[in-house]
């Protein structure tokens, strides 16, 4: 019961955070869409992890907690990869995001924040 109610904390979290992007300063349709397309498959990764959980999971074990850190770290790298592609294109704001500036919109999400009553913490730093 517990685990199920953190998959729905985090599916919620999930939606909410990455599927809803607003951006302040125009950007280019291209950027837009590829970025749209990574956060895509973020969220499917999650979920499909989520889904592979048994429903008695109250904790990750080790196994567990490297994939879902792997989900993590292939959002920011490919997240921080297609601006860095990009930053010519780029308003300012996104011009300058570099890598950790990425790391820390991560571990600010609504998702991250859920995961840390299960003490669930993710090195992204590793490049």
């Amino acid at each position: 019961e517990e685990i199920k109610l953190m998959k729905n904390k985090i599916l919620a979290a999930l939606l909410i955070t990455f599927c809803t992007s607003s951006f302040a300063q125009q950007i280019p349709e291209k950027y837009a869409r590829d970025l749209d397309k990574i956060t895509q498959q973020y969220s499917q990764d999650m979920r499909d992890f989520l889904k592979s959980l048994p429903p008695t999971t109250v904790q990750f074990d080790s196994q567990q907690k490297n994939k879902y850190c792997s989900i993590v770290a292939t959002y920011v790298d490919d997240f921080y990869q297609l601006t860095n592609k990009n930053r010519d294109s780029l308003p300012f704001s996104y011009a300058n995001i570099t890598k950790q500036d990425v790391i820390n919109k991560v571990k600010q999400s609504k998702e991250m924040q859920i995961l840390k009553d299960y003490n669930i913490q993710c090195d992204l730093n590793q490049n």
